[in-house]
């Protein structure tokens, strides 16, 4: 009998993936454990692995598809088993979600006495039921939506490439990603469950950017990795602050593991530069290209954005001189940075032009007090600005 491979739950909060890639075929083999497609998911995008084995007879779902945890996603046979009509017709009333509640009945009434079935081949037409939301909050008649392919159900892209007549409102409703329900829910946990404090400081940039530029002749070096390097520096110093806060206490990590933010076309991402403050800048830089790559590719795995303890977001380059960053919980600090920008300044009692930047610590008041949030933001802006100081 045809066995069916379903998408399975694989985080606490997955309710659903949105198909990316299939490496499987029709006609493969396939083992189960084996990685048969990658997925969006809540964290990012992932392997997706074989519930069972079997040779592929057809796949269900299509990239850009969302599919619901544990839906049949691939129809699977024996090694040496027909797939017959017969069998076909049986599959096909198994693997389609019935009227209730996974699909819909719209042949309801319209107000001009005819159903609305009866208006297209009469019968009942099929809808997921998130197309059916969709239609609805968008004022769409579900009977004017028909199926890209004759015989399939109604699905969200048949929502969205509806088209209303000029008079109707031409908005439409962009339902989130998993991934953009992730990064909603992770910052209404961390602004609803960590009273926020923003510390800020400048930096006199002089040095830094005469210490880059020797950097620079021996390999490709941002400003991120020396930040990096500075705040693993004075974690270093201040080992009590590096920790990540859970039930009831916080805890203390041994290792100093320093994310930073990404901006991707799916939206913001942290990769974690792991033991930042046993490497030096140029091996830094080597990993946190790597990790850019993969986080602008969707390629960025689970565990690349785990197990960070501090995090850096700099929106610098946009021309941003100052702002206040939501901690990304469950660690406990935050440092934003400003956009470099020369500036009236007194060295040695005389006014002069400086190329600075602010730098702004967020902090959970929870589990710090003003002062050692100053103190370790004054760390990080007196290595900042003697960067050959981290080094010592």
């Amino acid at each position: 009998m045809p066995k069916y491979l379903v998408l399975p739950k694989i985080g606490m909060n997955m309710e659903e993936g949105v198909i990316d890639e299939w490496l499987i075929k029709p006609g493969d083999k396939v083992e189960k454990e084996q990685i048969v497609l990658r997925a969006e998911t809540d964290k990012a995008v992932q392997d997706i692995f074989a519930t069972d084995a079997g040779i592929v007879y057809k796949l269900l779902a299509q990239p850009g598809d969302t599919v619901p945890c544990q839906e049949k996603i691939a129809i699977l046979l024996e090694e040496g088993e027909e797939y017959t009509q017969e069998r076909a017709d049986q599959n096909k009333a198994s693997a389609d979600p019935k009227p209730e509640p996974d699909t819909a009945d719209v042949s309801e009434r319209k107000p001009g006495g005819k159903a609305a079935g009866q208006e297209r081949k009469r019968g009942k037409m099929r809808i997921s039921p998130l197309a059916k939301k969709m239609a609805e909050d968008l004022g769409i008649p579900i009977e004017e939506l028909s199926p890209k392919e004759e015989g399939k159900r109604i699905v969200k892209a048949d929502v969205l490439r509806y088209e209303a007549p000029v008079s109707r409102d031409t908005s439409v409703f962009v339902p989130f990603t998993p991934r953009r329900k992730a990064i909603a829910r992770h910052m209404l946990e961390s602004a609803n469950h960590k009273p926020r404090v923003t510390l800020v400081t400048t930096v006199d940039c002089e040095n830094l950017i005469a210490f880059r530029e020797k950097l620079k002749k021996q390999t490709r070096v941002s400003y991120n990795e020396i930040i990096v390097k500075a705040c693993a520096a004075a974690l270093r110093a201040y080992p009590h602050m590096n920790c990540i806060t859970q039930e009831g206490g916080f805890c203390i990590k041994k290792d100093i593991n320093i994310g930073v933010a990404v901006d991707t076309p799916d939206g913001l991402l942290v990769p974690v530069l792991k033991n930042a403050d046993k490497k030096g800048i140029f091996e830094l830089a080597g990993e946190f290209g790597t990790l850019t790559e993969k986080a602008r590719n969707g390629r960025l795995s689970g565990e690349d954005m785990s197990g960070g303890t501090f995090s850096v977001s700099n929106v610098g380059m946009f021309g941003i001189e100052s702002f206040d960053p939501i901690i990304n919980s469950p660690e406990c600090l935050i440092l934003g940075v400003g956009c470099m920008k020369e500036t009236a300044a007194v060295v040695e009692h005389e006014i002069c032009v400086r190329t600075c930047m602010q730098i702004s610590l967020s902090f959970d008041h929870t589990v710090f007090d003003g002062a050692a949030a100053a103190k370790l933001l004054k760390a990080i802006k007196d290595l900042l600005d003697d960067p050959v100081m981290m080094l010592a």
